[in-house]
């Protein structure tokens, strides 16, 4: 079932944050939540293959999404990432492997229930393709 998949929700923006959150969790999916980069890291480094998704915000406090993406690239490289952010066209990535572990960018102004529903489908295919 999706409610037993968990995702990371990385947003500053507090109404956004809270939007995201009900409508992930609305979409069956247990979400953790965390508001700047380096708190994401450290839920990140405390258990990366726990979560099927990190929804994250590219420009943060603290950490730049960016770097954020490279950390995932280098340490958990099978972590889809959805980027959210309110600048699509300045997203940049420092080594061609990292965006290989975006698998969707969403520009801001963001409806969370588009946001959930692809996330949701995403995790699920992952459920459905992964060796037991």
């Amino acid at each position: 079932m999706d409610k037993d998949r968990k995702v990371l929700l990385v947003e500053d923006d507090e109404g956004l944050r809270y939007a995201m959150e009900l409508a992930l969790q609305r979409a069956g999916l247990k979400v953790d939540v965390v508001a700047d980069g380096r708190a994401a890291v450290q839920a990140l480094n405390s258990g990366s293959e726990d979560y099927c998704c990190i929804i994250l915000d590219m420009l943060l406090p603290n950490i730049h999404g960016s770097s954020i993406v490279s950390h995932i690239a280098r340490t958990a490289p099978r972590l889809a990432v959805v980027a959210v952010t309110g600048y699509p066209d300045r997203v940049l990535f420092a080594d061609p492997a990292d965006r290989h572990v975006v698998k969707a960018i969403f520009a801001k102004p963001v409806d969370p229930v588009d946001v959930a529903a692809y996330v949701r489908s995403r995790c699920t295919r992952e459920r459905e393709t992964a060796v037991p």
